[in-house]
């Protein structure tokens, strides 16, 4: 065995900083004094930091490659494997046949529009729509297809949720209280109105992080709802930490965000890995400071909302109207014989002789008294008024009159031990530029409004290198399963390098030529040969072996659908879907053994037509996660969440097949396939089929089910289709 002095002589080190070497000394030393089991314990400690030891023998510029400017490269000249159809094969074909790997087969027609729909919108082809696709003898028949895709609503609806749970929506607080922020939802629905108009990026980011400051009317004030989607702990009684608590949130998620880059990290500390001092994390947090959290008064504005909405908003304004006119008129009465009693008249009643009124027993009987606080209930209880009030869950800037607050570097982070102040500043390690579209920072600790507008434009400029390969690798993973940085949020040095760096610095510089748009983007991708490989290849033993985590991308990855996309088309195949898209969050029917009660809240489930909309439509409430989609690894919203991992465990089994949503789908579809199918066994399995697996069943399959059918009870049909709507091939996308 390598003793640890002979280690040390031949050059290891665990760090170059001297403070490490001193540390490992002192261990060699306990490990001296202690015997066998104290140097197993050190050797441990040193292996563990070998990570360490391989960061620091990379360059700086290999360690911070996520800072260098971003060039685009030329097109690699190397033969191709196959047939070559855009710049992303040539680039993956490059480091494929440098590594010795093949690409898989293609994809079947059925199978790759089946995983386009669900990419693009999250939905099944319908029956109708994979025959027509078949049968279209058209060269381009693909590329139609991702263009009509593109151009649908459902679209906007998928990549919203994508969003979503970078930014952490959710339509509540929070902590102990978790209040509602009831127009909440107007922020959603901006996400996938500004996606399906295909709005640029740059745009995007500026409209949220200063929409307000920027003479956009109400959609501005609904943007910047960016800053209200965090948690906030209402019930926290030091106001200082409470405000503190909100502000490192927010900067810590306009880095992780935009920037991919754990920006929090340096709150208490520099930035252990990365480049980040602890003045650049208070300099960015001085954007921000001066904003107050406020619900603003905002019109709905052209394309805003359906006409379905303003007759939902006129039905639920009337009844509010309703319950408290009835509340009123239960008080004057009260109020005339409380006023009669004590010799007074009504108008000169006080509030005081009002209440002792009330439990005067002579007055008011205690039937009467309960029977008005039921009315008063059913008044303070009715919450869905406020979700449809022309209001945005928005933020403000001070007054001019108003004094604005210094920013100062805490050390360690603690709100008490304040350093020196800082003026809004951007991250050091990205600098900054001159230029059209990038304002000056000079002066701007003076000024109430405008801060954030000029953080938005250095986070959308061109140059920065950041902005435009962050969003990159997100549309990149959302389509492959893995980004070509496996760590979306964290593209520093403790995050994953490029597997393909010159294809990621392409293809953010084509973003940016092109607009900043996204569906360009996506066209690009899903055009490529790479998009349309299977994820079955006839060498996967030997190239699993020699990759293990296909880097080089020598097959597509076998997902599994996310919890939302699994539960939208578990309600398509039944029939139950409802596409009705906008406006307030719905309320899903929990399980039975679920509470519903607490002291904060009441959850009232919504009508079943409600109930069957699509997920990005659920209302979310932080402290009561949707038990189905849970189980499916939904996103944490108290966190910004750049890749969901997929886990496999009992729970999803018991969700599929044992939960009282599967069951009442599995009904549903049975339902459906007699509606439309008709009594006859043979016409039932292959109806089942077509609307779950989008294909005919094969001869085998075909006659195990007619022999389970005949074998069964009148529930075999429903049985049947839960069996399908818990196949791989329904819950996987190939």
């Amino acid at each position: 065995m390598v003793s640890f002095d002979s280690a040390m002589k031949t050059g290891f080190r665990g760090d170059s900083r001297p403070r490490f070497v001193r540390g490992i000394k002192a261990l060699k030393r306990v490990a001296d004094l202690g015997g066998k089991g104290s140097v197993a314990l050190l050797l441990g400690v040193v292996v563990m930091l070998s990570a360490s030891t391989l960061k620091a023998s990379e360059s700086a510029t290999d360690r911070n490659w996520a800072f260098q400017p971003i060039e685009r490269p030329p097109l690699p000249l190397t033969q191709a494997d196959g047939d070559s159809r855009n710049a992303i094969d040539v680039f993956v074909s490059a480091r494929r046949l440098q590594q010795g790997f093949e690409p898989a087969p293609r994809l079947t027609k059925r199978a790759l529009l089946r995983r386009l729909y669900l990419d693009l919108t999250g939905l099944l082809p319908e029956w109708e729509t994979g025959q027509r696709f078949l049968k279209d003898p058209r060269p381009d028949a693909y590329e139609q297809e991702v263009e009509r895709l593109l151009g649908t609503p459902q679209y906007g609806e998928r990549w919203a949720r994508h969003w979503m749970d970078v930014v952490r929506y959710a339509d509540t607080d929070g902590f102990a209280i978790d209040a509602e922020k009831p127009t909440m939802w107007r922020y959603r629905d901006y996400l996938i109105r500004a996606l399906n108009q295909d709005r640029p990026y740059d745009r995007f980011v500026r409209e949220q992080l200063a929409g307000d400051e920027l003479d956009l009317g109400s959609e501005g004030e609904v943007a910047v709802g960016f800053y209200r989607l965090g948690p906030w702990e209402a019930d926290n009684m030091i106001a200082l930490n409470r405000r503190q608590d909100y502000l490192n949130e927010i900067t810590g998620t306009i880095g992780t965000a935009f920037l991919g880059l754990t920006v929090g990290c340096a709150r208490c500390h520099d930035h252990k890995y990365d480049p980040i001092p602890t003045e650049d994390f208070y300099g960015l947090q001085a954007f921000v400071a001066p904003i107050k959290r406020e619900d603003r008064a905002a019109s709905f504005y052209p394309g805003e909302v359906e006409a379905g909405y303003h007759k939902a908003r006129h039905r639920v304004e009337t009844e509010w109207e309703g319950r408290k006119e009835v509340l009123e008129r239960a008080r004057q009465e009260f109020r005339a014989r409380i006023a009669a009693q004590l010799g007074k008249k009504a108008p000169d009643l006080t509030d005081a002789e009002f209440e002792a009124g009330l439990k005067d027993e002579g007055v008011i009987s205690e039937s009467e008294r309960k029977e008005f606080e039921a009315k008063k209930t059913r008044v303070s209880d009715y919450k869905v008024a406020s979700r449809y009030a022309s209001v945005a869950v928005s933020i403000s800037n001070p007054e001019a009159s108003e004094s604005l607050p210094d920013t100062h570097v805490l050390r360690g982070g603690d709100v008490t031990a304040k350093d020196a102040v800082v003026a809004p500043n951007v991250l050091s390690a990205v600098g900054r530029w001159k230029g059209a579209g990038y304002a000056s920072l000079e002066g701007l600790d003076q000024q109430a409004s405008g801060r954030r507008s000029v953080l938005a434009d250095w986070i959308a400029h061109p140059s920065n290198p950041l902005t435009a390969r962050v969003i990159v690798n997100r549309i990149w993973q959302h389509h492959f399963g893995v980004g070509l940085v496996a760590t979306p949020n964290d593209f520093g040095v403790n995050g994953a390098r490029p597997t393909h760096p010159l294809l990621l610095d392409y293809l953010s510089s084509e973003l940016i030529r092109q607009g900043w748009r996204l569906k360009p983007l996506h066209r690009l991708i899903l055009t490529s040969n790479l998009y349309r490989q299977s994820s079955r290849h006839p060498r996967v033993a030997d190239y699993a072996r020699r990759d293990p985590d296909n880097r080089y991308l020598w097959r597509a990855h076998y997902r599994r659908l996310e919890a939302e996309a699994l539960r939208d088309a578990m309600l398509q195949a039944s029939g139950e879907l409802n596409q009705v898209g906008g406006g307030p969050g719905f309320r899903d029917a929990l399980p039975q053994e679920m509470g519903t009660k607490f002291p904060f809240f009441t959850w009232v489930p919504a009508s079943s037509a409600q109930q069957a909309r699509r997920s990005v439509y659920l209302f979310q409430r932080r402290n009561m996660v949707n038990p189905f989609l849970e189980s499916f690894d939904v996103a944490d919203a108290s966190e910004s969440c750049g890749r969901r991992i997929p886990t496999v465990n009992a729970t999803q089994a018991f969700a599929l097949l044992n939960s009282e949503f599967a069951g009442a789908r599995a009904e549903a579809l049975a339902a459906r396939v007699v509606k439309a199918f008709g009594k006859d066994p043979d016409a039932q399995v292959e109806g089942v089929f077509r609307l779950t697996l989008g294909r005919p069943p094969s001869d085998k399959e075909s006659s195990d089910c007619l022999q389970f059918l005949d074998s069964a009870d009148q529930e075999g049909l429903r049985d049947l289709s839960l069996a399908l709507l818990n196949a791989n091939e329904f819950c996987y996308m190939e």
